[in-house]
């Protein structure tokens, strides 16, 4: 998981030693984790979920659900050209 919150990063990898008011959200996170093979909480800078919020902004503004399986929704093209390009893909 990535997220811009370098608060929430510390938080996650200390979550054994320290008990912070929201560790049982972190405990249910946990718990769910386990269910995947591999899970890290890592801390990305905010200028690089240009797409993601892109997606959310989208997202919020839907009264239906959305699926793209097969084609790259055209409100996301510009956006993901920048972050390939920026990340040399």
């Amino acid at each position: 998981m990535e997220t811009d919150c370098l608060e929430a990063v510390n938080l996650w990898n200390s979550r054994y030693t320290d008990r912070s008011v929201i560790a049982p959200i972190l405990d249910e996170i946990g718990e769910l984790a386990l269910s995947f093979t591999f899970f890290t909480v890592q801390h990305v800078m905010r200028s690089a979920k240009g797409p993601a919020y892109l997606c959310a902004k989208r997202a919020c503004t839907l009264s239906v659900t959305e699926s793209w399986l097969y084609s790259t929704p055209p409100f996301l093209i510009s956006s993901l050209l920048a972050d390939c390009s920026a990340s040399t893909c």
